[in-house]
């Protein structure tokens, strides 16, 4: 028999064991801001518009989201990315460039269920105190949604300076407090300082008295529920570059010709995998050939294209398989300089051209012959929706006798889903361009078919990743 001695020590020990596997087992503690990370992470969104990406959070169930003025300055389409899939047109209903604030509207119906953010309603100087730690939720990456955090340095009226870091993609999301309010809007940070450096954020308390001027601004716009394509979710495979890369190199095969006043240009993954390592490849020839004189060895030499394909390079959105159309305004001579600069060459006067950067017997040598307004791609006369459109200005100086200047112009990249592009036969699909030097007349110009069947050869290991991974799925389930 067990005597009462013999029972107490193997209770103990059952319970030392039983605590033991409970310390094993238990899950890690999760961290106060992790928490509040996922409850509100779902709402806060991506803005994309003409000039980049920027984030903005929901405070309205009637689909107001609030964000930095900068970062929808000057851009005639702004969309909104809630996920992975869902991505929609907003409106902008307010602003205040001199605040950097704006209030934009988008379908209450596809923010329905979604988190909205509580907005702390004191005063500036009560709304943090230095040493609070604070957390930032934007989507810097591609366009992930994620976590920063920090802690408060100072408090002013007009700025929350924290070691938050803010990236160029988290302006106009929120600055959160460990009670899950928010207390300011991210919105600009000292580029000067290494590391993260320092960090502002507009206190909520300037933006709460301008989303209330919104919310009646707001009445009648009804923004479309339409959902527009997204970056597909698998990256084009790292691997299928090389391959690819190695088809890519016939330039005439992403140029369209015959567009008056601008160069245009199609870039696919491949196709800019292509350029970077002809390009790195022609700078490190010199420096091989001196190395090679010095007797290095053959395996030991510069090498910058070892190390160029990294599987991490699609979460900055290097892999995206998308398809570019690159619009530049062409530089050309104006008759004046053209003459001039025949004489110049005569009287043996250099005239040195440098990129855009020109000289002259006191005359401009080299205008810009056209501006981009607006591009559209279309099939038939039907618009087709891209995915990203960044638009952008380019100043070139321009050299006279007396003293230099800028010419500014417009370009700007518009991406789309590699399957509009459809098959290389199509004869519907074409552009339309919109110039600033001539805007009641567009010029329409038809894709050609030795750019669709490049296009087709380029995306051949996505096509082929893609199928792969639909037999996996197909004979996954069979299985089970």
């Amino acid at each position: 028999m067990i005597n009462a001695q013999s029972s107490l020590r193997l209770a103990l020990l059952v319970g030392l064991l039983v605590s033991i596997v409970s310390i094993a087992v238990a899950e890690p503690e999760v961290a106060e801001e992790t928490v509040i990370f996922r409850a509100l992470r779902d709402g806060v969104f991506t803005v994309f518009t003409d000039r980049g990406h920027g984030s903005a959070f929901l405070v309205d169930e009637s689909g107001l989201l609030l964000t930095n003025s900068h970062v929808i300055a000057s851009s005639s389409q702004i969309s909104v990315q809630l996920d992975d899939t869902t991505r929609v047109s907003a409106e902008l209903v307010a602003e205040d460039t001199l605040l950097d604030i704006a209030v934009l509207a988008v379908s209450p119906q596809v923010v329905r269920g979604r988190p909205i953010l509580t907005l702390a309603t004191r005063e500036a100087g009560d709304l943090a105190f230095e040493g609070e730690e604070v957390i930032a939720i934007g989507g810097p990456l591609n366009p992930m949604r994620i976590l920063t955090s920090g802690t408060v340095s100072k408090v002013e009226d007009r700025a929350i300076i924290s070691d938050v870091d803010i990236s160029p993609g988290n302006s106009g999301g929120p600055l959160i407090n460990t009670d899950s309010e928010v207390i300011g809007i991210n919105t600009f940070r000292d580029p000067l300082l290494g590391g993260a450096g320092v960090s502002g954020s507009l206190p909520i308390s300037l933006a709460i008295p301008f989303l209330e001027m919104g919310r009646g601004w707001a009445q009648g716009v009804a923004p479309p529920a339409t959902r527009l394509p997204v970056v597909p979710p698998h990256p084009y495979p790292a691997k299928g570059l090389e391959w690819a890369g190695k088809r890519s190199h016939i330039e005439d095969n992403y140029v369209v010709h015959g567009v008056p006043g601008f160069e245009v240009n199609i870039v696919t993954p491949p196709r800019r995998h292509f350029l970077e390592t002809y390009i790195q490849g022609a700078l490190a020839e010199e420096q091989q050939d001196h190395e090679t004189e010095v007797g290095t060895d053959e395996d030991e030499l510069y090498d910058p294209l070892g190390d160029d394909l990294r599987e991490w390079r699609e979460y900055v959105g290097d892999f995206a398989p998308l398809v570019g159309i690159a619009v530049t305004p062409k530089i050309g001579e104006t008759d004046a300089s053209s003459f001039l600069n025949l004489l110049g060459t005569a009287a043996g006067v250099a005239t040195a051209v440098s990129g855009p950067v020109s000289v002259s017997f006191g005359y401009d040598a080299y205008e810009f012959q056209g501006d981009l307004q607006d591009f559209k791609l279309l099939e038939d006369d039907r618009p087709v929706q891209g995915v990203y459109r960044i638009m952008g200005t380019m100043p070139v100086p321009v050299e006279t006798w007396s003293d230099y200047k800028d010419d500014i112009v417009h370009h700007g990249v518009f991406q789309y889903l590699p399957e509009v592009f459809g098959a290389p036969d199509s004869e519907q699909l074409h552009f339309r361009i919109v110039d600033l030097k001539n805007p009641t007349t567009e010029i329409d110009v038809k894709i050609p078919r030795k750019c669709l069947e490049q296009i087709a050869v380029d995306f051949e290991p996505y096509r082929m990743m893609l199928d792969a991974r639909k037999t996996e799925l197909v004979v996954g389930r069979e299985e089970r």
